[in-house]
């Protein structure tokens, strides 16, 4: 057979296929050849044939992506694997379609064909919502293996715990989370993965307690207003603006927001300096009735302006 001269560089053609990604097809079109020679000239240079889902141009999971795809992956997502190759899936609700819209916009290329509707059974009643799914791909198999290390539902291994960041527990919160008088976060995989789970807590120095319900499902509620100021402070930051209604909580009500308007510290400083009841209310929003009671609460004693009766005379 007569041998051929390849008209561009082994390096040329290794760039052509393995990192722009072009098909023997067109790379044969653009050099003006037969498509012969081109796969003649691969297989002469040890250049290896790309499979089909290795064409597929996605980014690195590392970064945000990664805080992402951990974060789904404590909550609502999948991995799924096939022989050589793995993809990433998730669904959601109707009512939370534009929740899944913005995850898929972070995934960026890896999702290629937007959002399809499904239906799914739970419990013999049919549900729609909606579904995203990444394209199969090599780069996703460490991450199955990370999640799925034994064959059955998903799993939690202690290697998790330096991956989740942030925006990881708040998106398993947006996930997985509710707006109960306390923040919660309800879960559902056996012992093993929730002692992991307690540990990615311990790392951003949150203490929930676990409250167990069917099974292997129960929630942790992060009680008490330490707690829960701690891990708002921790996940609103990373929530888009819509999801913001999962952060309205029952210890927020009328109580708490005397508290926060007109703290015991500040309540005794102005009692210190001598400001009358009235002048209190006008600059902390609380009404006066209010800043007496609490004054007398935490036995602040306040000395009223000369010349001026006492409040309940002024009613």
């Amino acid at each position: 057979m007569k041998l051929v001269l390849c008209p561009i560089s082994e390096a040329e053609l290794r760039t052509m296929y393995l990192e722009t990604k072009l098909t023997d097809s067109e790379i044969a079109a653009q050099v003006g050849c037969p498509l012969k020679h081109i796969r003649r000239w691969r297989h002469r240079w040890g250049i290896e044939t790309l499979g089909r889902t290795e064409r597929h141009d996605v980014p690195p999971i590392e970064g945000r992506l990664r805080s992402v795809l951990v974060g789904s992956m404590l909550g609502d997502g999948r991995i799924s694997k096939s022989t050589h190759v793995a993809r990433y899936m998730e669904n959601h609700a109707e009512d939370q379609r534009e929740y899944l819209e913005w995850k898929s916009k972070e995934w960026g290329s890896w999702v290629q064909l937007g959002l399809k509707p499904v239906t799914w059974v739970l419990q013999d009643e049919e549900y729609d919502g909606w579904r995203f799914e990444t394209v199969s791909h090599a780069t996703m198999l460490p991450w199955h293996a990370l999640f799925y290390p034994e064959p059955g539902p998903k799993q939690l291994q202690s290697q998790v715990v330096d991956l989740v960041d942030a925006l990881a527990l708040a998106i398993w919160f947006m996930d997985d989370g509710s707006a109960a008088w306390w923040p919660v976060i309800t879960f559902g995989m056996k012992p093993e993965s929730r002692e992991v789970a307690q540990a990615i807590f311990r790392k951003f120095s949150l203490k929930p307690r676990w409250a167990p319900g069917q099974g292997n499902t129960g929630q942790f509620i992060f009680e008490g207003e330490d707690q829960a100021h701690l891990f708002i402070s921790l996940v609103k930051p990373h929530m888009p603006e819509f999801m913001h209604y999962k952060l309205n909580f029952g210890f927020q009500g009328p109580h708490y927001q005397v508290r926060e308007k007109a703290p015991e510290k500040s309540l005794r400083e102005m009692a210190s300096h001598g400001v009358p009841i009235r002048r209190m209310a006008k600059l902390t929003g609380v009404a006066a009735t209010t800043i007496d009671r609490h004054l007398k609460k935490h036995g602040i004693e306040h000395e009223r302006a000369v010349g001026r009766p006492p409040l309940d005379k002024d009613r």
